[in-house]
C-alpha cells in the first residue's frame, strides 16, 4: 500500500474543504492530519530557517477557504501570545517538540480600569512528532514555540477560514496589538499548479 504522503493530505484537504469549513469539518480535518505521518522527504526544501525568528511558509491557500502552512522554529524560538480571529487553528508536529501555553482571554474593560493586567495562563501542553492539536478563540489565546533549547522543530498548520491579521497580547498588561500575517515564502501557486487543488 502506498504511503499516505503530504501530497495526498493536501489533495484530501482541498476536497473536504472545497465548500468552506463546516461543523463536521473539525473531525474530518483532525482525522486526515492524524492519518498523515511526517516524512522529511515530503517537506524538506519547503521550509525556511532563521536565527532571528520563527518562519511561515504558505503551502496552499485552499481556494480562499483555508491556509496550509509550514512553520519552522529554531531552538528557543516562540510566538507572542495571539488569537485566531473567527478561525480554527490545527497544528501537527512534523519534527521535534513544541510547547503550547494556553491563556484566558483578558477582560479588557477590567484591565483598562486597573491600568493593565497580567495574562492568565490556563494550561501547558507539549506536542511531539505527529501529534495534532486544535484551538479556536473559544478555547483561549496561545503561545507556541520550540521546546528544545538545542534542536529546532517544524509544524504544519491549517487555518480555516484564513485570516490576514491577528492580535498579539502583552504578557504583563494584556494590551493587544493588531499585526499582519506575513509569509516568509509563498508556494501556494506552485502547489496548486501541480496537484493540490486538482488543477
Amino acid at each position: 500500500m502506498a504511503r499516505y504522503d503530504l501530497k495526498a493530505l493536501r489533495s484530501d484537504l482541498c476536497k473536504e474543504l472545497a465548500n468552506g469549513f463546516q461543523k463536521e469539518s473539525v473531525e474530518m480535518v483532525k482525522q486526515l492530519r492524524s492519518k498523515y505521518k511526517s516524512h522529511p522527504g515530503d517537506w524538506e526544501g519547503m521550509e525556511i530557517w532563521s536565527k532571528d525568528k520563527y518562519t511561515r511558509t504558505l503551502l496552499d491557500n485552499g481556494n480562499g477557504h483555508y491556509n496550509l502552512l509550514i512553520l519552522c522554529w529554531n531552538s528557543g524560538q516562540k510566538s507572542q501570545i495571539h488569537n485566531h480571529p473567527n478561525s480554527h487553528c490545527f497544528m501537527k508536529t512534523l519534527k521535534g517538540e513544541v510547547f503550547e501555553e494556553l491563556y484566558k482571554n483578558p477582560d479588557m474593560t477590567s484591565c483598562e480600569r486597573s491600568c493593565g493586567c497580567k495574562m492568565e495562563k490556563i494550561k501547558d501542553s507539549v506536542y511531539s512528532l505527529n501529534d495534532v492539536a486544535l484551538i479556536t478563540d473559544a478555547d483561549g489565546l496561545h503561545r507556541v514555540g520550540s521546546k528544545s533549547q538545542t534542536e529546532g522543530a517544524v509544524t504544519l498548520h491549517l487555518y480555516s477560514p484564513p485570516f490576514s491579521s491577528c492580535r498579539t497580547y502583552d504578557d504583563d498588561t494584556g494590551k493587544s496589538t493588531e499585526v499582519s500575517m506575513e509569509f516568509d515564502k509563498d508556494l501556494s501557486q506552485q502547489c496548486c499548479a501541480r496537484s493540490c487543488c486538482g488543477k
